[in-house]
């Protein structure tokens, strides 16, 4: 079954339906792995560019995807003003391949668009697709009953419960969970989402040692 969204409709636009401006997740990222042209990052779901365009400024090898069309094309557009090269595409999260090994694999907005019965083997897929010590960073959106559906949800889209995101990580080093409630105006009209954050970091196993921890 294709994935029904209507950002390809949304980002027929000449302008950045979301804006250039990377999310301030990305400033925190760049803290916690310190860029490189050897630091390779995955952008999942990278709609316009912004963030994976402000990832290949910092340094980063950055590849990122996305299931519209329109979107990888302002990607590559983006990325072609600001004077750096990424490896854009079109794929669905669902069941996008890629042959490569990741320091990074993030996504924002993004993962409420599996399918239930796609959402055990994606997390299984990306963590093995991450390098040893390497970072992913997620967020869902997250049902609430106090909070109403935003005016511009998604047909695709689907609510997480709280904490359901984070179940996935347990065998890896927890960064950062939070759960934050916050306004948004992406659609003209204010309106309020909640969302879950899992920045987790993989180790190998049984390789962590009291000196480790002293350092």
């Amino acid at each position: 079954m294709a994935l029904k969204t209507n950002y390809e409709k949304w980002y027929e636009t000449e302008d950045y339906f979301w804006g250039t401006e990377p999310a301030q997740l990305c400033y925190e990222l760049v803290k916690l792995v310190p860029p490189g042209k050897e630091v390779k990052v995955l952008d999942i779901g990278c709609g316009e560019g912004k963030d994976a365009v402000f990832m290949a400024k910092q340094g980063y090898d950055v590849y990122a995807f996305d299931i519209t069309e329109n979107g990888i094309a302002k990607t590559k557009r983006m990325a072609k003003e600001n004077g750096v090269e990424i490896n854009a595409f079109v794929a669905d999260i669902n069941d996008f391949k890629i042959d490569e090994k990741f320091d990074i694999i993030y996504s924002t907005g993004t993962i409420q668009y599996l399918e239930d019965d796609k959402i055990d083997a994606f997390f299984e897929k990306v963590k093995k697709m991450t390098l040893s010590g390497g970072i992913n960073w997620f967020n869902v959106f997250v049902d609430k009953p106090f909070i109403p559906l935003p005016p511009d949800w998604d047909e695709g889209e689907k609510l997480w419960t709280t904490g359901k995101l984070f179940s996935y990580y347990a065998d890896w080093k927890f960064e950062r969970v939070d759960e934050t409630i916050f306004e948004c105006r992406s659609s003209g009209v204010p309106h309020v989402h909640c969302m879950d954050v899992l920045v987790a970091r993989k180790y190998p196993k049984d390789t962590i040692t009291v000196e480790d921890l002293r350092k």
